[in-house]
């Protein structure tokens, strides 16, 4: 492939992702994580919180619109492959660099960090300048290196726990590697862990004084809802198909032949090329471990996503010629086409609240509800997601689950105040699909007796597309007399 066909397949991509981003409409955890982004912290009960500053910078600058949000997501992720390019330079050069670089830039594993805002957008960023500062730290080992090495790992773990994984990455590679081993006990070394371990302190501040909650949540209470250890081969297939959607086939399976061969290489004598070795540091440990925790228990489609980075480095030598890479691409352009008729035109609905279709619509139903209910506050309780999308177009502050002891999420730890809601009167909106309350199987109204003084169900809010089909369906009950729980602060999330 020529130098002027490779810059027209990345351009190409590009204008596919703006075309996506500019498509989409709001998905909940966009709202959630602008909601993180109103209320600015040290960390958050789910996550750190690098994904609230991105997203409190880049509002400053182009509004609080679903668009603005997609921009900023596409503009770090286009920054994302910068560093990366930057990365494979290091290691790579002529037609492997430009292999490794498309076998990345044209996933749709990209385009969905470029229409979505989660903590992955961050953490791809970070952890594609950590490779870059990193590997430059260990081959130059100049003292600016190791020092902004450790500030971008440290950030890393500040977009996503998962950062931790590239300080992992690290240790390991200098364990394994005999050339570059001495440096775990120079003083370099050193500068880089305490780098790290101050760009990580806020974390661990917020999460002192909050007993430590983010941390239980992300580790012991997560691990367990393992509640058995029997291979359960429809998961492990799920996750297995949607890393083959998310990197494309021969992509992913190649890493598993990478990963044979470079252990058949290292085995005899405990040594590998000290570039193949360094990528496959960073990625072979967490893509093999989320595989075999698949046979299982749900890995989300997401948890893999960084470690793809420095794979394309081990897979690169298994493309012989162009031929495999064209087919990559093609089948990606047939998925992006397929996304733009989706996203654009939504022929399959989409059976959950995990969609970006109708919540405005949605936002505007409820402002003319409360045109007749004035003074009501507006509440909602699937978890985040309803409630932050309604904050996130509505003027008032809309609450959460917590109001009546349900997963509130973040919503929990920031309306800790339910006493002064107490005789209030309040307006509930309820999806459909929300799992609680199919739970109830009609039994809302009773429910919601626990709290309020008397409850009275509305006429329900029907979002119908243009040819006036009903695809989404919110219950709403005005609720008078609020009886807050006993307690004001609520857990977050149930168990």
């Amino acid at each position: 492939m020529k130098k002027n066909e490779f810059i027209g397949v990345i351009l190409l991509f590009s204008l596919l992702r703006l075309l996506l981003a500019s498509l989409m409409g709001l998905m909940p955890q966009d709202a959630y994580y602008f909601y993180y982004s109103d209320h600015l912290a040290l960390s958050y009960f789910d996550h750190p919180p690098m994904i609230a500053y991105m997203l409190r910078f880049f509002s400053l600058i182009l509004g609080k619109t679903a668009l603005s949000l997609h921009l900023a997501d596409f503009i770090i992720t286009s920054f994302t492959l910068y560093f990366f390019y930057l990365f494979l330079r290091e290691l790579l050069q002529g037609e492997p660099l430009r292999k490794a670089f498309l076998l990345i830039a044209a996933t749709p594993m990209i385009t969905v960090l470029c229409i979505n805002s989660t903590p992955d957008v961050p953490l791809l960023f970070f952890w594609s300048l950590s490779l870059l500062l990193m590997y430059r730290a260990i081959i130059h080992n100049r003292l600016i290196d190791w020092i902004l090495a450790g500030v971008a790992v440290g950030l890393t773990f500040d977009s996503k726990y998962t950062g931790l994984l590239m300080f992992g990455g690290m240790c390991l590679f200098l364990l394994l590697s005999h050339e570059h081993r001495r440096k775990l006990l120079s003083w370099q070394f050193l500068l880089f862990i305490v780098f790290f371990f101050l760009t990580v302190s806020p974390i661990a501040i917020w999460n002192i004084n909050n007993h430590f909650i983010s941390f239980k949540y992300q580790s012991t209470q997560r691990a367990s809802g393992i509640e058995a250890f029997h291979f359960q081969p429809k998961l492990f297939l799920g996750s297995f198909g949607s890393q083959l959607l998310l990197v494309l086939p021969v992509f992913f399976i190649f890493i598993f032949k990478a990963t044979y061969n470079l252990f058949k290489q290292w085995l005899p004598h405990f040594r590998l090329d000290e570039k193949q070795l360094f990528a496959a540091s960073f990625s072979l440990p967490t893509i093999l471990f989320f595989t075999a925790i698949s046979l299982f228990y749900w890995v989300k489609i997401n948890w893999m996503m960084p470690a793809f980075l420095s794979a394309a480095v081990i897979t690169v030598i298994y493309f012989k010629s162009w031929k495999a890479i064209r087919w990559q691409i093609g089948i990606s352009l047939f998925i992006h086409l397929l996304a733009i008729i989706e996203i654009g035109f939504m022929p399959f609905p989409v059976h959950s609240d995990d969609t970006w279709w109708g919540w405005k619509q949605l936002a505007n139903k409820v402002e003319k509800i409360q045109e007749h209910y004035p003074g009501y506050f507006i509440f909602s309780d699937d978890s985040y997601k309803t409630a932050a999308v309604l904050n996130f177009y509505l003027p008032q502050h809309v609450y959460a689950g917590n109001l009546i002891e349900q997963d509130a999420y973040q919503f929990a730890l920031n309306d800790t105040a339910l006493h002064a809601l107490s005789n209030h009167d309040g307006l509930y909106v309820t999806s459909a699909l929300n799992k609680h309350n199919q739970s109830l199987k009609g039994a809302e109204k009773a429910m919601l007796l626990h709290y309020f003084r008397s409850v009275q169900p509305l006429d329900s809010i029907l979002l119908k597309d243009h040819h006036g089909t009903i695809r989404r369906r919110f219950a709403v009950y005005a609720c008078q007399g609020y009886k807050p729980p006993v307690h004001d602060m609520q857990q977050p999330v149930k168990h």
